[in-house]
């Protein structure tokens, strides 16, 4: 895949119409871009002669109707000048049935209606520019393997086998990624699957979360009927939305939410911007990186980092953070009563944390993956006195005093001060009911 480099380095865009105010208002436009560098043509002959000059054009630009070939006939020569150069086509309405058979025949990557929009025409030379490096640096790849041939030859019979095998399946990829568009967009989905197991190698205790809520999102997606657009750009959003933790300590990350100082708390709602910034680089990612920004927003705006309230939470980063807040419910119970558990518990978040309104689309989608969900079972719920309290028990439900005192919150994680405590608290206001913790099965 095209790295950043090659996004950013001069581009060749020959732009051709017979009339000459046209082309100056091309280059006008183009010359907004830092990275573009124009040739212009006049009649269709003069911009094949450019062509045989100028064998890196990566992008053409031509009109329709031109006194001696149509653009599309211009543009199936020019194909075969240079067939990597990515052709769009500037057509007027009548002609629009001719260029839809010009693309289907496959000369023309994309046509537009003139008079042109400018920001449509800007978003289309900077895609075709984009599938243009990638076809190069395809062809830079499958040159380095020929180049490397030759050293290949020369290693031992045990890993010559494995070897050849790797260079089989780059050629593969290579010849998949020149194909077509959804192979190369099955590509980039598998870099981000890649990601979300960096994420989850660096968050030891949270094994599989990220796919987890990845799938019970697409699960509540499909409920509320998204597009598949939609349903790609959310998958993607579940996959890293945790992606800047991976700057986390590893004393951070073992610490209990409830129990991080005020520096640490700042550190860890960091991780929501510090996420955005680590994607917002790569153009495609950018529509995620929002999501991933404002997955911790609430509903009722006591989130962060914005603050944000209601609808203006992106409605992606709502379903996000039903599902990740589900999906952290689910590990606190054992297996067999986790998805009854976790839906009760969730039940005074919404209006507060969660949307109300997506609350019978994750109790759907929740039944549908829940049996596919990677959750751990090693977690059992036991009744304790105070006098049977243990150091690593964690609290499941709050704890009051008799008369009512509010005395741990839910998810502690009982330490010899906490159990002294509650104990000295027993004692002094006693509580008739005994204390319900998590433990971890042996």
């Amino acid at each position: 895949m095209a790295d950043a480099e090659d996004l950013t380095r001069e581009l060749k865009i020959l732009l051709v119409d017979d009339e000459v105010n046209i082309t100056k208002a091309l280059r006008r436009l183009l010359m907004t871009e830092d990275n573009y560098d124009i040739y212009i043509a006049n009649s269709a002959a003069d911009a094949l002669d450019i062509l045989a000059e100028e064998s890196d054009v990566g992008v053409i630009i031509s009109d329709q109707r031109m006194p001696e070939m149509t653009g599309v006939e211009f543009l199936q020569q020019a194909s075969k000048v240079t067939p990597d150069a990515i052709r769009i086509l500037l057509t007027g309405y009548a002609d629009i049935e001719a260029s839809i058979a010009a693309i289907n025949e496959g000369a023309v990557f994309r046509y537009l209606t003139k008079p042109w929009d400018d920001e449509t025409l800007l978003n289309s030379i900077n895609e075709a520019a984009k599938n243009y490096w990638l076809v190069e640096e395809n062809k830079r790849l499958n040159n380095l393997v020929l180049q490397q041939k030759d050293e290949l030859e020369q290693w031992n019979g045990r890993l010559k086998q494995r070897v050849l095998d790797q260079t089989a399946q780059i050629r593969t990829k290579g010849v998949e990624l020149a194909s077509t568009n959804k192979q190369l967009r099955e590509s980039f989905q598998e870099t981000i699957e890649s990601l979300a197991g960096l994420i989850e190698m660096r968050d030891h205790k949270a094994p599989g979360h990220s796919r987890n809520v990845a799938k019970l999102v697409i699960a509540i997606a499909k409920f509320m009927q998204f597009t598949d657009e939609d349903n790609t750009k959310l998958y993607s959003a579940a996959l890293l939305h945790d992606i800047g933790k991976i700057a986390f300590s590893d004393e951070l990350f073992e610490t209990p939410i409830s129990s991080l100082t005020t520096d640490e708390m700042q550190e860890y709602r960091n991780h929501a911007v510090r996420g955005q910034a680590a994607i917002n680089m790569v153009p495609a990612l950018q529509d995620i990186g929002v999501l991933v920004r404002h997955h911790h927003e609430r509903f009722d705006g006591r989130g962060f980092p914005d603050q944000l309230k209601g609808d203006a939470i992106p409605i992606g980063a709502r379903i996000i953070a039903v599902a990740d807040m589900f999906e952290r419910k689910l590990i606190e119970f054992p297996k067999a009563e986790a998805l009854k558990s976790a839906l009760e518990e969730l039940e005074q978040e919404w209006g507060k944390s969660l949307d109300p309104a997506l609350r019978q689309a994750l109790l759907v989608g929740a039944k549908e993956v829940h049996s596919y969900l990677e959750i751990s079972s090693k977690v059992t719920v036991s009744k304790v006195s105070p006098k049977g309290l243990e150091v690593g028990m964690q609290l499941q439900h709050d704890l009051f005093s008799g008369t009512g005192v509010l005395l741990l919150k839910q998810g502690t994680i009982f330490d010899e001060h906490a159990i002294g405590a509650v104990r000295r608290c027993f004692l002094i206001d006693p509580f008739v009911q005994e204390i319900s913790v998590l433990l971890e099965s042996n």
